[in-house]
């Protein structure tokens, strides 16, 4: 009708009707268009985007030029457009008549603007005025005077259109949670980050538990409903309206839609949104804001939509197509940071220059923490407690939702790029400790909770079934577990307790190391014949003489295997860890030297201290109980060594032992460097290939490749943190068992560790002034438990040097891990350590 009316009409009389329909304020517009020269006809004629930029430069704000383009959108509709060479005539006689106004024009334009916002009016809200007088479920308070606006962009699929077979509507589920509906969605494809999936997983568990603890229904997405426009986080716009349809089969009975961002997840899982308190109060919109960063400033900060609770109702439609609509990139370009703007600035913008309009509808809730920021409240999590550790901007209470905005640990980066695999890792850990204090609350149901707040493990409650269960089974089984280091000063404690020590403990029997927890073949013997191994004794879990000792064993690889933490937390989750450190480059070098005097010695090594001084002959290499690796690499010294074939030279074999060592370090250190790259394997050990290896392949990396990594006692104690909690750990400097009297006090502070009396008639102290097996007769000068294997030579300064320099940021790790887990009270408790960070090199 305009169209016909463009060369009839008066060009003021035109623009009144294009304002009309796009109900904005007209006597502003007309002063500013006027003064750009800006006529009704050029509107009508020129595309789209030629009209917007005519708008942007006349000065009007994006709002109105949003919808005179909208009213506008008609006269583009077909191929004229009204900007052809058919339009050139009409123009000219309506420039014509631009001086002879008739009240016959303003009739029909007035008339035909009312008629058309009429039928808008009728065709967008009559479907939803039967649907309320129809719906059994209506409820009085959630009545509302909409605002009359134009017709959102979207419509439900004829897919969801209709209602169910036979016509009848699905009977309401419960007056309470039932009227909720949880709304989350993932992206559609893959995680390009280490553990992105599971972690997307885990987010989701999180919220399909809180949604199962409070009857709520639960819509999960991951397609992209209108991904030619709102694309990422404006996915969540379509759909959500698409969901609030009020015929859409899947919402029926539901009366509030809870938006929650993938990264976001629930962390107080007893608390529930006060419903009847926003219905009191006609709440059709409850988000994080604050009122003056969003209505006065419009600071796309000032909210929050990572999580929103949305009624479902027609208002929260054209909401939801008043922010769909400013996805329009050259509206982005106006009104967003070039062109970037998310969903969240959009509907800031929308609240902040249509507030008249929605204000008194939106509840910006700031009497809970509705979803706080990750990284205020990272390592503050206390578990099992409703508070805090320590206050976050004044409230130590748990709050309702965390989010973890621009961590990106799906995709492992931000727009900006400015996150990297770090990053990544530091949002990862924040995550599983919030995880794991929401997901304790909801394993209390079952009696059970997370060993520790880093970990998937879990252990029964004290005093549930399951708990009191697993302790009648386990009662025959350690009470502790001394871990290593290997080279740390294990087959001196083993000696001592296996000697009768202490009257109230007993160890195995047998060889020193069981290894049950690190070698496959021994665990998968099962508890049983690890039980046996104590005394021999009981045909069942539980069943065992001398149940009144404490039991434990001593295997020195359970520090730095792969799986020997995760396995002893399962089985023994009350057992207490004996941890013995030695200065970490003593260690390795020592290590190498057994590893040496294997391969040169074979059997001997085990016979007399001095193994390579008894190889002399062929006839004794070929006689050791060796592989064939090792005895042809004792074959080649031999070759390269022997003097008139009666024995080794010495200097022949100083240098093999140091071109060995220098050779073992350079290798390790190549693999490190490429395992600290970008990209590279999170943890260590997976980098370094420990994870997934059969036993005998493990050994042989373990024990003939990997001397560093074995003495970055960091890497490993780490993962006995994860798992036991760090009062249940005893650390020990190797260095205090050498010497009679320090090892005397050591063992003083082990029995107290074990609630054992530390002197008495149950002591037998007189054992420590003894040399162990292992000190081979040393021990003359005091240090009666020094290992007394000899060394054919030692490190080089400048290798010993080197080595101290890869292994110093480790060393640093090590002091701060157990200064934060309260494992010793300084760093001169441990006095190689507190050397070590002294060295210039660090």
């Amino acid at each position: 009708t305009l169209r016909g009316m463009k060369s009839e009409c008066d060009e003021g009389l035109l623009l009144d009707g294009i304002l009309s329909q796009a109900r904005v304020d007209g006597s502003e517009i007309r002063r500013l268009l006027s003064q750009s020269h800006v006529r009704a006809s050029d509107l009508i004629a020129e595309p789209e985007h030629r009209v917007e930029a005519m708008l942007q430069r006349a000065g009007l704000v994006v709002g109105d030029i949003f919808k005179i383009v909208r009213a506008l959108r008609g006269f583009h509709s077909d191929g004229g457009g009204g900007g052809g060479a058919s339009s050139q005539p009409q123009g000219k006689a309506a420039r014509g008549s631009r001086n002879q106004p008739t009240m016959r024009c303003g009739l029909i334009v007035y008339s035909t603007t009312v008629l058309i916002v009429t039928l808008t009016i009728l065709s967008f809200y009559l479907p939803a005025m039967i649907y309320h007088v129809r719906s059994t479920n209506h409820r009085m308070t959630r009545s509302t005077t909409y605002s009359t606006t134009l017709h959102g962009h979207y419509s439900l699929p004829a897919a969801l259109g209709g209602l169910p077979a036979g016509g009848a509507m699905p009977a309401p589920r419960g007056p309470s949670g039932a009227r909720v509906m949880m709304v989350t969605a993932n992206q559609p494809l893959p995680c390009t980050t280490r553990r992105g999936d599971w972690i997307m997983e885990l987010a989701l568990r999180n919220k399909l538990m809180y949604a199962t603890l409070h009857d709520y229904k639960t819509w999960w997405s991951t397609e992209l409903v209108s991904a030619w426009d709102l694309e990422a986080a404006w996915n969540k716009i379509p759909l959500l309206y698409v969901l609030m349809h009020p015929e859409s089969p899947v919402t029926q009975g539901v009366e509030w839609l809870l938006w929650m961002d993938d990264d976001a997840i629930f962390t107080d899982m007893n608390f529930t949104m006060p419903l009847e308190q926003y219905d009191r109060d006609g709440i059709n919109l409850v988000i994080w804001g604050d009122p003056q960063r969003v209505y006065r400033a419009n600071d796309i900060q000032g909210l929050n939509t990572g999580v929103f609770l949305l009624r479902k109702c027609e208002w929260s439609r054209q909401l939801m197509a008043e922010v769909a609509a400013l996805a329009t990139p050259s509206i982005r370009r106006q009104i967003g940071n070039k062109g970037r703007i998310a969903e969240q600035g959009a509907l800031t913008w929308v609240l902040h220059s249509q507030a008249e309009r929605w204000k008194d509808r939106v509840q910006l809730e700031r009497n809970f923490t509705l979803n706080g920021n990750w990284m205020d409240y990272a390592k503050k999590w206390v578990p099992g407690k409703p508070k805090l550790a320590l206050p976050v901007w004044g409230n130590d209470a748990i709050p309702f939702v965390v989010q973890y905005a621009g961590c990106q640990m799906c995709r492992g980066h931000s727009e900006n790029g400015s996150w990297h695999d770090g990053g990544v890792r530091k949002c990862q850990n924040a995550f599983i400790e919030a995880y794991t204090f929401g997901d304790d609350q909801v394993l209390s149901l079952l009696g059970l909770r997370h060993l520790t707040m880093d970990t998937h493990l879990v252990r029964a409650s004290a005093g549930s079934e399951l708990y009191q269960r697993h302790q009648r089974m386990t009662r025959c089984l350690p009470s502790f577990l001394v871990i290593g280091t290997q080279k740390g000063g294990t087959s001196s404690f083993h000696f001592l307790l296996k000697s009768g020590w202490h009257d109230a403990v007993r160890v195995n029997s047998g060889e020193k190391e069981i290894h049950y927890f690190s070698w496959d073949d021994q665990f998968r013997q099962g508890p049983l014949t690890y039980q046996q191994r104590f005394d021999g004794s009981g045909d069942r879990l539980g069943e065992c003489a001398e149940e009144t000792k404490l039991r434990g064993e001593v295997s020195a690889t359970y520090l730095d295997y792969p799986k020997a933490a995760e396995r002893a937390a399962m089985l023994l989750p009350s057992a207490r860890i004996v941890v013995l450190l030695r200065e970490p480059v003593a260690r390795l070098v020592s290590s190498f030297n057994m590893k040496w005097q294997v391969e040169i010695c074979g059997k001997l090594t085990w016979s007399r201290t001095d193994c390579y001084n008894g190889v002399t002959s062929m006839r004794v290499i070929n006689e050791n109980n060796v592989a064939p690796k090792q005895r042809a690499a004792a074959v080649k010294v031999w070759n390269e060594c022997s003097v008139d074939k009666k024995g080794l030279d010495h200097d022949c074999l100083r240098r093999d032992f140091v071109d060995k060592l220098s050779a073992a370090i350079s290798d390790e250190e190549r693999r490190l460097g490429e395992c600290a790259k970008p990209g590279a394997f999170e943890e260590l050990g997976s980098c370094l290939g420990v994870q997934g290896l059969e036993q005998a392949k493990l050994y042989a990396l373990m024990e003939g490749a990997l001397f560093l990594y074995r003495s970055m006692y960091s890497e490993h104690l780490a993962k006995w943190l994860k798992v036991y909690p760090a009062e249940q750990l005893l650390v020990i400097p190797s260095e205090r068992l050498k010497e009679a009297g320090d090892m005397k006090d050591t063992m003083g502070r082990f029995a107290r560790f074990m609630g054992l009396s530390d002197s008495g008639a149950e002591v037998h102290n007189d054992l420590i002034f003894k040399s162990s097996p292992a000190a081979k007769g040393v021990g003359s000068d005091g240090h009666v438990h020094e290992n007394g294997r000899t060394y054919i030579a030692e490190a080089p300064a400048d290798l010993a040097e080197k080595i101290h320099k890869i292994l110093c940021p480790k060393n640093q790790e090590l002091a701060q891990l157990l200064l934060d887990k309260k494992l010793i009270a300084e760093v001169g408790d441990m006095p190689w350590l507190a050397t070590a960070l002294k060295r210039d090199i660090c």
